[in-house]
């Protein structure tokens, strides 16, 4: 096994709902592939799968996000023996950038950098900026010590939706004009629009540009009761992979046509009155929520999106300054925001030292 493969978790360390393994490098679909034999998994593929050991034995139900052949996600459960077990399945893998400096690690992620602001961020890092940033911390004493290190946390919280664009699904009941809202984010027509109910049966991707920053853009299927002449099995399984979506999103946009009942509350999700165009709201709950017309004003229902990434998951609409130091791995970040003084310091010497 080439020691180039390598896995590094994309959520928060520790016990979760979901966890969400990437490998990556030479190898990396085969790899993934061998744990899924009753699946088809090729590039630009995600879906829910079954995951078994080499003895057959189920691991979990996983979904699978087929980035590249060399750029698999797994989002797990997330028990930790579970993960465990799938990882040790994966046979000998490297953790990321082991070993690697600050600048080698900030180049290598400068490759695949997902938007121009997430590249111009890391090439600072690659040329020195972050060592720069810690190296001035370590000079600093006290409070003021403290406050710098959550300074940088900040920071890396944010520079994290630059280097891993977030997962935004568009869900909601059938013709609330999901689809019409994907292509005008997309810039195309990537999905068929009709009046049909049912028309999307599956959930289409597609990466798309939100003022800075990049996101992955899910159109999914619409949630209706389905009666057996409809072939249920087709769309229910398209209802079924959007519930497993929304399950593993950063941000779910509900959107409500007019008529339709409003969603249970639900983390990390916002609603949104949909196709404003059609008849008036007054006095309604529906009247209360932020509205969008694609059809009418297709820039304004671009601006509405961008405001609900940019509240939902708190970020700026400049995601840096350039020049400055920013911790680019998610692991920093979280020990910046948590640890106290003395093992902070200790970290960030590690940081620097590594080769």
């Amino acid at each position: 096994m080439s020691a180039e493969l390598s896995l590094r978790e994309l959520s928060a360390p520790g016990r979760g709902a979901i966890r969400v393994l990437e490998l990556a490098g030479p190898g990396a679909l085969e790899r993934v592939a061998a744990l899924a034999p009753a699946s088809r998994l090729v590039a630009g593929a995600f879906a829910p799968v079954r995951l078994c050991d080499a003895r057959g034995e189920l691991l979990d139900e996983a979904l699978v996000v087929v980035a590249s052949p060399e750029r698999v996600e797994l989002h797990l459960h997330g028990a930790p023996a579970l993960v465990a077990r799938v990882v040790r399945e994966l046979g000998r893998v490297e953790p990321a950038s082991a070993g690697a400096s600050l600048e080698e690690r900030a180049a290598a992620r400068l490759a695949e950098a997902a938007s121009e602001a997430a590249a111009r961020m890391l090439l600072d890092q690659a040329e020195g900026a972050l060592r720069a940033e810690l190296e001035a911390l370590l000079a600093r004493r006290g409070d003021d010590f403290l406050g710098a290190a959550r300074e940088l946390a900040r920071r890396g919280r944010i520079a994290q939706r630059l280097v891993q664009p977030p997962r935004v699904v568009l869900a909601g009941p059938v013709n609330a004009g999901k689809s019409t809202l994907f292509n005008l984010l997309v810039g195309r027509e990537r999905v068929v629009v009709d009046a049909a109910p049912g028309t999307t049966r599956d959930a289409v991707r597609e990466r798309v540009q939100l003022g800075a920053y990049a996101v992955e853009l899910y159109d999914t299927a619409g949630e209706r009761e389905l009666a057996p002449a409809e072939s249920p099995e087709v769309e229910g399984a398209g209802q079924a992979l959007a519930a497993e979506l929304r399950r593993t999103a950063d941000l779910v946009l509900w959107l409500v046509p007019p008529g339709a009942a409003l969603p249970p509350p639900a983390a990390r999700q916002r609603v949104l009155a949909s196709r404003a165009d059609l008849e008036p709201r007054h006095g309604s709950l529906q009247s209360m929520l932020p509205s969008l017309s694609v059809l009418r004003a297709p820039e304004e229902a671009r601006r509405r999106v961008e405001e609900e990434l940019h509240a939902a998951l708190e970020l700026p609409r400049e995601p840096w300054v350039p020049g400055t130091g920013v911790p680019f791995e998610r692991e920093w970040s979280e020990r910046l925001a948590a640890d106290g003084p003395a093992e902070l310091v200790r970290a960030a010497r590690a940081w620097l030292g590594a080769r």
